[in-house]
């Protein structure tokens, strides 16, 4: 998972990007994403293992425009409307507005940003989530679908392989390694 993050944590022009569209340092844009990050992708390995109706998730992470948002964050976000998809996106990753507050609240503990600048960077930041889980899963969904005709019960098993790297079926110690890896 760490490679997923990567391309979210450590992509200067989707980093500056956002921090120029909600108003607030690069360092400080930098730091909330960093924690958001690990979050929401363990939010959406959740949504797999539950009960709940992952299709919809599993669409947009077959969205090729997802992942193109990866390679050009800047022109993403400049476009606009990126608030309103993610928004959409956050109701199947956190299942409900008042989750999406609580993971603001809980990022504002650990940052000391306000938990309002963290509620606009959130919807901002889950289509780029969305666009790195399709980007790293795009050669196995392929192959897959190649292998069987299937795309939707095999793609949650190779998502949920590529989040939970230790595959004990926890990704709360996969998120814990991942973010002592970026603040270490």
């Amino acid at each position: 998972m760490a490679g997923l993050l990567d391309s979210i944590v450590n992509n200067p022009e989707l980093v500056e990007s956002i921090a120029n569209e909600v108003g607030i340092k690069t360092s400080d844009a930098g730091s909330v994403i960093t924690y958001l990050a690990p979050i929401l992708m363990g939010a959406a390995k959740q949504n797999f293992q539950s009960s709940r109706d992952s299709g919809d998730l599993l669409r947009q992470i077959q969205d090729s425009q997802f992942s193109d948002m990866i390679d050009a964050p800047k022109k993403a976000v400049a476009k606009g409307g990126l608030t309103d998809l993610g928004n959409i996106i956050l109701r199947e990753l956190t299942g409900s507005k008042e989750n999406s507050g609580k993971v603001a609240t809980h990022v504002q503990k650990e940052t000391g940003i306000s938990d309002m600048i963290i509620k606009k960077i959130l919807p901002m930041i889950a289509p780029f989530i969305i666009g790195a889980l399709g980007k790293k899963a795009a050669p196995s969904i392929n192959q897959h679908q190649q292998d069987s005709g299937s795309m939707t019960g095999g793609l949650e098993n190779i998502l949920i392989s590529m989040i939970d790297k230790d595959h004990d079926g926890s990704i709360v110690d996969d998120m814990m390694k991942m973010a002592m890896k970026y603040f270490a």
